[in-house]
């Protein structure tokens, strides 16, 4: 059999990439560039994710933890780890009736004693109490008089215990009893002053050295050992500028700093579990030794961590095990004449969730980003590559006449971008793994608290990020080489590749003949410079979004007083006091007001979504007509509106977290004077919709402090702090990956117009070459081309800022759908001017380069070519 010739196009492939490697080298640094950020993204993502779920059992993350207001003994604990119910109402009346026997033989005896002496004298009653008549009717009228008291007792007892079981469902028929272990995890929340200036700077949450639960990683130097050292919230540390060996005072004690450390169960620093939005600058966590925690002053806080026997399955299954050992704990607390002042499962506490859950929605902004880029990539290669082929054209010609295929000549093509796509994509992936994921992995640091991680192998990067850029190559090319390579090679040989030929030149107006020569340039590189325009609009897109963040962003923390309702919403623990009593307050500003949560539930994203029930009149949430509304209409905040696209007459169905239970309403307007995700309705109808009952409300709204409410009455207090650090926070953690944004938008630029110019350059070598011979000079020469190439470049610029902007309204609205709450994307006039500056610096630099093309075009380049 005939050894098969291999096909000498082969051996043209090395030379075809040193003659033109700049090209190809551009080509090359805009995909590594891409794929590198890329598949850091994704590696940084995917590893950290990874440690903070490994650390869960490694630094053994609690299942959830409860405060109570005295601390605990051995017995109490031992009986809350069973997760059986005590018999609260037994206890009750055991307790009241040692209570009714120690006090009621001495009232009783008054009281008699009275009673007979209204009928007797001194003398007589004496000498009545030595008879047995006496001591019968002192009996009978004691044993009936402590029986009528005791029956009260338990009537009184029934009454509040049937309350109790009501509101905690004591007796619920699915109550299983849950086993834990529990670990004494008490704090101190002391007052820190991290520049030792007298100032209190914030507060510092204070926990004592423990290997049992919640423990720590040490992500810089040692722990404490002895009393006064301490060692510091990692994120905190870096945001306020304080090293290991550094000093603090918490309370007016100094401590060494003697690590930085993340506790698994703080992965971002809230305060409170009902805390919008964490703050690492003024809120610390820290631990040190037994000793150093004696030696501070402030109130121990008694709090203890639970650990399941039984894993749960996922949250809904937690929620039933928490519900279910609430009830337990609050019946075992009560019985041992015990109090609880803070209850969060693991699922519900924010300061574990929240990192982890940020972290996976960065992945869609990832995955749109990506998309565009790819894009971008596809479609440099498509201009390239068609340009390659109008460059070859007699040579395709005389190959097709030689017998060459066009299925060959279509391989060929199809080889130079496939090899420089695996090259940049193994580049790329190289730095993912080192350069940019070290770059991801610190804007990650720069946010959460998290532990230290292992890089590990991440599939999704490698089919995002090499797959398919290459697959995407080979479509988008062998779509325009097998297009290309339907002419005829006489059509090649003659470089008669358009489809529309025009027959007659257009008429141009009576200017100089610069002028005219340039519009002329102008009106003949068209097609190359709506190539430009897409290429422009691209990168504009991508810099819309870095610039246009920032200031949507700030936009909001300037805003954010003007679109509070109140400037105070004090949302209570409970509506009465221990006695029973209606929560009051003496602030004339105060007004009653109810808030719950529910969820707008989608296949993507559940959104939790803040229902308020509002007093007719507020003078805090107003609106015209709301205490009128039908049954079932609501008002819904302007956030709400712009995110799900609702107008007025449309309905929305809300869904409780974790029951059955689903509310449907109609949008009878929409309220404007509101930041976030939220429903407005009569506070009557209100307490309708969610069996409240008669009097029950959730906080005061004020524009004003309300200072005479007590600490354990108040379970937050939203103002706008609250509401400007989550911008702050989002633009703490995200502001790098803007600014990084903005850099490689000049880069991208830069390497997206010299491919685009080059090609319109060497479309025009031979009329350039001409003009040399007619005796221009470069710069002259230079004046013609490269100033109608400026003319078009700056009215791309100028048309693609605002057109750019417009596609990244779409995109943020798409990015924002994975995210709690809504910013309303804008981009502010001296945003437009910087996009528009960014792109124009790219420009300049290329266009000393175009200078130089124009200057290494030869004079016979023209004749060489003559038909």
């Amino acid at each position: 059999m005939k050894k098969r010739t291999k096909n000498p196009l082969i051996k043209r492939i090395p030379r075809e990439l040193s003659g033109d490697w700049k090209k190809y080298l551009v080509v090359a640094l805009f995909l590594i560039l891409t794929i590198g950020f890329v598949s850091g993204m994704y590696v940084a993502n995917g590893s950290m994710l990874k440690a903070a779920e490994d650390g869960k059992t490694k630094y053994k993350l609690e299942d959830g933890h409860f405060e109570l207001q005295k601390k605990a003994d051995a017995d109490l604990l031992a009986a809350i780890e069973t997760g059986e119910k005590a018999d609260v109402k037994q206890y009750y009346l055991d307790k009241a009736t040692k209570e009714l026997d120690e006090k009621f033989k001495k009232e009783f005896d008054e009281k008699f004693d009275a009673q007979m002496a209204e009928t007797m004298s001194p003398e007589m009653l004496e000498a009545a109490k030595q008879t047995g008549a006496y001591q019968t009717a002192y009996d009978e009228a004691y044993q009936e008089a402590y029986e009528k008291a005791l029956q009260e007792i338990r009537d009184k007892i029934d009454d509040e215990y049937a309350d109790a079981e009501e509101k905690y469902e004591l007796n619920d028929p699915d109550f299983r009893a849950v086993k834990t272990t529990v670990y004494e995890n008490s704090y101190r929340n002391e007052e820190e002053d991290y520049n030792n200036d007298g100032e209190t700077d914030g507060t510092i949450r204070v926990y004592a050295r423990t290997d049992a639960v919640n423990e720590a990683c040490i992500l810089d130097g040692q722990l404490p050992e002895k009393a006064d050292e301490i060692a510091i919230d990692r994120m905190h540390a870096d945001n306020v500028g304080i090293k290991v060996g550094d000093t603090v005072s918490v309370s007016g004690k100094k401590f060494r700093v003697t690590g930085l450390i993340a506790y698994v169960n703080y992965a971002t620093l809230h305060e409170k579990a009902t805390d919008f939005m964490f703050d690492a600058l003024k809120f610390d966590v820290a631990m040190v030794t037994e000793e150093g925690f004696s030696s501070l002053h402030k109130k121990v806080h008694f709090t203890y961590a639970w650990v399941y026997e039984e894993k749960p399955a996922d949250d809904v299954a937690a929620k039933k095990q928490s519900d279910d050992f609430m009830r337990a704990l609050l019946t075992q607390t009560v019985a041992c004449d015990n109090e609880i002042a803070d209850y969060v499962p693991a699922y519900a506490n924010p300061a574990i969730t929240f990192a982890t859950e940020d972290m996976g929605s960065d992945e869609a902004m990832g995955g749109v980003l990506l998309y565009i880029l790819i894009g971008i990539i596809a479609f440099i290669f498509a201009i390239t590559i068609n340009n390659t082929i109008v460059k070859e054209a007699s040579a395709i010609g005389t190959l097709r006449a030689s017998g060459y295929t066009r299925g060959e000549l279509v391989r060929h093509y199809l080889s130079m971008p496939v090899i420089v796509t695996l090259f940049a994509a193994v580049i790329g992936n190289v730095l993912g793994y080192t350069v940019f994921k070290k770059v991801v992995v610190s804007m990650y640091y720069n946010s959460y608290s998290l532990p230290t991680y292992e890089t590990i192998w991440n599939a999704e990067a490698f089919v995002k990020t090499t797959l398919i850029p290459v697959i995407l190559m080979l479509v988008v090319n062998l779509l325009i080489i097998t297009g290309m390579m339907r002419h005829t090679p006489l059509q090649f040989l003659r470089h008669d590749l358009k489809k529309n030929k025009r027959k007659k030149a257009m008429r141009l107006p009576r200017w100089s003949f610069l002028n005219r020569f340039r519009l002329r340039i102008l009106f003949q590189n068209i097609p190359n410079y709506l190539v430009l325009f897409v290429g422009i609009f691209f990168i504009m897109v991508l810099l819309a979004m870095a610039v246009g963040m920032p200031s949507t962003l700030q936009y909001y923390k300037d805003n954010a007083e003007s679109m509070m309702f109140a400037k105070y919403q004090y949302v209570l623990s409970d509506y009465e006091d221990e006695d029973g009593n209606t929560v009051t307050t003496e602030n004339a500003d105060a007004e009653k007001f109810d808030m719950t949560s529910l969820q707008k539930k989608s296949d993507t994203f559940d959104e939790e979504v803040s229902v308020y029930g509002i007093e007719d009149d507020s003078r805090y949430v107003q609106i015209d007509g709301l205490s009128a509304l039908k049954e079932g209409e609501v008002y819904i905040a302007k956030p709400f509106s712009e995110k799900y696209n609702l107008t007025k007459g449309d309905t929305v169905t809300l869904d409780e977290k974790y029951e059955n239970k689903q509310y449907t309403f109609k949008v009878a307007g929409i309220y404007e004077k509101c930041q976030s995700i939220a429903v407005f309705m009569p506070i009557s109808q209100f307490g309708k919709v969610f069996d409240l009952k008669d009097g029950q409300f959730g906080g005061f709204l004020s524009d004003t402090e309300i200072t005479d409410l007590a600490e354990d009455q108040v379970a937050t207090v939203i103002t706008i702090r609250d509401i400007t650090k989550m911008c702050d926070q989002l633009d703490h953690s995200m502001g790098s990956y803007m600014t990084y944004f903005q850099y490689l938008c000049i880069l991208l630029a830069i390497v997206m117009i010299y491919l685009l110019t080059k090609l319109i350059i060497e479309k025009n070598e031979n009329a350039i070459s001409m003009t040399k011979i007619l005796g221009y000079k470069n710069s002259e020469i230079a004046g013609l081309y490269l100033m109608a190439t400026t003319i078009a470049v700056v009215l791309i610029d100028a048309v693609t800022v605002f057109l750019g902007e417009k596609v990244i309204v779409y995109v943020w609205a798409a990015m924002m759908a994975t995210y709690s709450g809504w910013f309303t994307f804008m981009v502010e006039p001296a945003g437009y001017l910087k996009m528009f500056v960014f792109v124009l610096i790219g420009y300049l630099i290329v266009m000393c380069f175009d200078f130089n093309r124009i200057k290494k075009i030869p004079m016979d380049e023209a004749l060489k070519n003559v038909e």
